[in-house]
């Protein structure tokens, strides 16, 4: 095959696959608790880059905003699915 060739198939499966990813797995971790639920004050965000074999402290003091708590944010591509699937079934009525 000609690098050409590769290159486009590179290109036409890196789409593919992250629509699959989001067909299989529409939910993805907060990027904002790290999928934890729990807001993260900066002090222990610079802690764990600092140190990152430290243990996070386990009191939860409240949930994330982001997630609301529950660790997991709908991913951008399921996004733009979800608005193009209502926006196509609004306008057909």
């Amino acid at each position: 095959m000609t690098p050409n060739a590769v290159a486009s198939l590179i290109v036409l499966a890196l789409p593919a696959g992250y629509a699959l990813l989001c067909w299989f797995s529409p939910f993805g971790p907060c990027r904002a608790c790290d999928g934890t639920g729990n807001h993260v004050t900066w002090w222990e965000r610079r802690q764990a880059r600092v140190n990152p074999h430290r243990k996070p402290r386990r009191r939860i003091r409240r949930p994330c905003r982001h997630c609301k708590g529950t660790g997991a944010r709908l991913r951008l591509g399921r996004r733009l699915h979800n608005s193009g699937r209502r926006l196509h079934h609004d306008g057909t009525r």
